[in-house]
């Protein structure tokens, strides 16, 4: 980050932060100036760490991904993905009072060319799950691995 902030074509253009641990993206996070976008966080980390990091990011600015996990694991059907994407959202603008603009979902767009019988519903489960979303989380946008559902 210190050497892409001092390339001022570069540091122009808001900065996406993306690492495993996010004690390193906090980091990286300090180093930027403006609109920063951080992939990700999610509710498996427990509700009160996820309230914790949405905090931080919230103080700087930042705006994030939010991964449709939770304590139970990763979103499969359309009802999961809605689920747990309003919880996240209810969470982070009732109680962080994080601004909805700056949610971005990732609704775990999942492999649907497996040859597998119960992969086949993936592709109609994420557009489903997007429409509710969109409905229900008012302001955020939505953002994916779309190719998956090219396979």
């Amino acid at each position: 980050m210190k050497i892409a902030i001092m390339e001022h074509e570069v540091s122009k253009v808001p900065f996406m932060l993306n690492a495993s641990k996010f004690e390193i993206v906090m980091a990286g996070l300090k180093w930027c100036q403006g609109k920063t976008i951080v992939n990700s966080i999610s509710l498996k980390v427990g509700e009160e760490k996820y309230k914790e990091q949405a905090l931080l990011l919230k103080k700087h600015g930042a705006a994030v991904v939010v991964m449709a996990f939770d304590e139970e694991g990763q979103a499969a059907t359309a009802a999961e993905k809605v689920r747990i994407c309003k919880r996240s959202y209810d969470i982070l603008v009732n109680e962080v009072r994080f601004p909805p603009e700056d949610i971005i979902f990732d609704p775990n767009v999942l492999t649907i060319g497996t040859g597998m019988e119960e992969h086949a519903n993936y592709g109609v489960d994420l557009i489903s799950a997007v429409k509710i979303i969109k409905e229900r989380c008012l302001h955020v946008k939505i953002s994916g691995g779309i190719s998956n559902l090219s396979f």
